[in-house]
């Protein structure tokens, strides 16, 4: 091999050996800024979830709450000045008046105006349920807020409609029934278990590992974070209850069949 090859080969070797490097340096780089990027952009959501959001939602129900204190019984006399207000509101926004329709969904037309007409069903479905349960304007916000908003409470209207509260709560007497799947216990679990907390509920955020096992890499003892889980193995006991029922329900089948063919 002459020399001239020998520098051609080991120049072709040296470059690759250094394009593989640069490779493993970018991929790491775009590894390092995308973590980045991604708990930047969770802290924002953090902050919006916990601010204007936060304050929108309840800027919200300051309003309805006030549309709710405006629907409030009264007397005769009133009732009748409070209805021609209205409709003298309405001629002047120029808006349709239909006096057929439920008092708080007219009330909602006034204060919201030309919204899309869902949010106003939306509105009006909210006040009305909280009329039928007697809540007050002045608990209509935690009201609101315990229920799990207004697309929940709208969800609600159906008869067959289970909140998440009460998903949770359901799940949460069936859970005190059930056996443990296991005991996960470790130096750095103790650690983080807090004597204040016994019989308290928790949330584990764990891994599967190759062995079948479960790597536990986290205690959450987050309010709203048991509250979804409760409502998710709400879910499950749906779905196995469901289960249950279909292979009741063919198996009854099966032998009807049989029956019929003797």
């Amino acid at each position: 091999m002459n020399t001239l090859t020998t520098v051609v080969e080991t120049t072709a070797t040296s470059n690759v050996v250094l394009n593989d490097k640069q490779k493993k340096a970018r991929k790491a780089s775009i590894a390092t800024n995308a973590s980045k990027l991604l708990g930047a952009m969770e802290e924002s959501r953090i902050t919006w979830e916990e601010g204007a959001y936060r304050t929108s939602n309840q800027a919200l129900y300051q309003v309805l709450a006030q549309c709710l204190q405006f629907c409030g019984e009264l007397s005769i006399g009133d009732a009748k000045a409070r209805l021609v207000a209205l409709e003298k509101f309405y001629k002047s926004r120029n808006y349709k008046y239909n006096k057929t329709k439920p008092l708080i969904t007219r009330v909602i037309r006034a204060v919201f105006g030309d919204i899309d007409r869902r949010r106003l069903s939306t509105y009006s479905i909210v006040l009305r349920k909280a009329q039928k349960l007697n809540v007050s304007f002045s608990e209509l916000a935690d009201w609101i807020e315990k229920e799990g908003g207004v697309q929940e409470i709208k969800l609600g209207h159906s008869e067959t409609f289970v909140s998440v509260t009460d998903k949770a709560e359901m799940a949460k007497e069936h859970f005190e029934k059930m056996k443990p799947l296991g005991s996960a216990n470790s130096e750095m679990l103790s650690m983080v278990a807090d004597a204040d907390f016994m019989g308290d509920t928790c949330v584990l955020l764990a891994e599967q590992n190759s062995q079948g096992g479960f790597d536990v890499k986290a205690v959450l003892r987050n309010a709203s974070l048991v509250k979804a889980a409760f409502a998710a193995l709400y879910a499950k006991q749906q779905e196995i209850t469901v289960e249950a029922k279909r292979v009741v329900d063919a198996a009854n089948d099966a032998e009807a069949k049989l029956a019929k063919a003797a």
